[in-house]
């Protein structure tokens, strides 16, 4: 996966994308996943859907970039087609924290924006290190 990401502008807490890595992309759709769910269920059904992945998936909070398919399943299997709205209010948290404008595409779906995402990150690392390469 991306192990490095760079683009110019700065992302949440002063980071720039530049600077961040796989990781810290994935620590930053936490933070989305966090604000996202708190907004639309609260606080306590938030921290009921991550005791809910850590009992029964031994999945933590950290964990969920890495293991999506389970986090999206339990949204899925318990709002239905509401699950669209949360996964598209993560999304559009994500385009907020990297500064990019969100267009909605119907045929996207939550992993389609997230590789998106991932490409548009890589394609601005490709063009940072070939203009690095080129000033040299």
């Amino acid at each position: 996966m991306l192990e490095d990401v760079t683009r110019t502008s700065p992302v949440a807490g002063g980071l720039r994308i530049q600077d961040m890595t796989a990781k810290s992309l994935d620590d930053l759709l936490v933070v989305c996943i966090d604000e996202a769910l708190i907004d639309l269920l609260g606080s306590r059904v938030r921290e009921a859907i991550y005791d809910y992945l850590e009992r029964n998936h031994s999945l933590s909070r950290s964990e969920i970039p890495k293991r999506l398919n389970i986090f999206l399943d339990l949204l899925t299997e318990t709002f239905g087609t509401g699950s669209k709205i949360i996964g598209k209010a993560i999304i559009k948290r994500l385009y907020e924290k990297l500064e990019w404008k969100f267009e909605s595409n119907p045929e996207f779906e939550f992993m389609n924006y997230l590789d998106a995402v991932r490409a548009r990150i890589a394609q601005t690392l490709l063009d940072h290190a070939k203009n690095g390469a080129a000033s040299r």
